[in-house]
């Protein structure tokens, strides 16, 4: 009965410290997550500015 309880004990702790490192990544993840989302953000604005400025330029010189 003893070393049922120590296999479930020592089970337990290892389960603790395994839900304890998840968390930790899980942090991780998400600011590792809102970093790449906001480069992507700016990036597809970047390229988007871009583009409405070339048609801009072709508008323009399609009109002159």
């Amino acid at each position: 009965m003893c070393q049922e309880c120590a296999m479930w004990e020592k089970y337990r702790e290892r389960l603790s410290a395994e839900v304890k490192e998840f968390e930790k990544m899980k942090s991780y993840f998400q600011e590792e997550k809102a970093a790449f989302d906001k480069e992507k953000k700016s990036e597809e604005w970047g390229c988007e500015g871009l583009w409405s400025k070339l048609q801009a330029s072709e508008y323009l010189l399609a009109k002159e």
